[in-house]
């Protein structure tokens, strides 16, 4: 893991947001370790996940996929309710967007429904780059400079304020693997699941 001297030094990383996919381009600028696209889900995806969550379905899709077979793939694995190829064209153009932007032949692809937190506690993933949305329940948690800063100074203790991205959002979030960029990864975690509720999140993933 990342050391607070490393972290704490001038020209802290920043996280920027915007309501056009153009964002993701960003997150190739040295200073930024967060680029999130502010969209809400498309009406047709919203109402298929809720029809998985009225089932209690449970999704647990992990491929490794060139983008343009993802909506086949998923199409194929998922409950055969109105929308699904809603969301699986959706989940898709995602892959699209992670291959083109890193230049990738394949993409790693995971969609599953969770009732508890994966990763409860702040962390800075060892890879370049995740791509990270929460198509329904509490979406993944964040933090921005000054609460980073509050959580080393405090030797880790879990910090009382955080940011949280919301249902729909997209994020490309840099970890220490990016090539000359280690020690700024966003530090982030896991968001607890409430009793009785289902997370739908999908991440994606450098295939190669």
């Amino acid at each position: 893991m990342s050391t607070p001297e490393a972290l704490l030094s001038p020209g802290a990383p920043v996280d920027m947001q915007g309501s056009e996919p153009g964002i993701f381009s960003r997150i190739y600028q040295p200073d930024c370790n967060l680029a999130v696209w502010q969209r809400p889900l498309p009406a047709d995806v919203e109402g298929y996940v809720q029809q998985l969550l009225q089932a209690g379905s449970r999704i647990s899709v992990r491929e490794l996929l060139p983008p343009d077979t993802v909506a086949e793939a998923l199409s194929k694995q998922l409950p055969d309710f109105s929308g699904r190829q809603a969301l699986a064209e959706d989940v898709q153009q995602l892959a699209e967007m992670f291959a083109c932007l890193f230049e990738l032949q394949r993409v790693g692809v995971r969609l599953a429904s969770l009732q508890t937190a994966m990763c409860p506690r702040f962390h800075v993933d060892r890879l370049p780059c995740r791509l990270v949305s929460t198509y329904s329940g509490p979406g993944t948690h964040w933090l921005n400079t000054p609460q980073r800063d509050q959580l080393l100074a405090e030797g880790g203790k879990e910090p009382e304020q955080w940011q949280q991205l919301a249902v729909g959002e997209v994020a490309l979030m840099k970890g220490d693997g990016w090539e000359g960029e280690e020690g700024r990864g966003l530090w982030h975690r896991s968001p607890p699941v409430p009793t009785g509720y289902r997370r739908l999140f999908l991440s994606m993933d450098f295939g190669e």
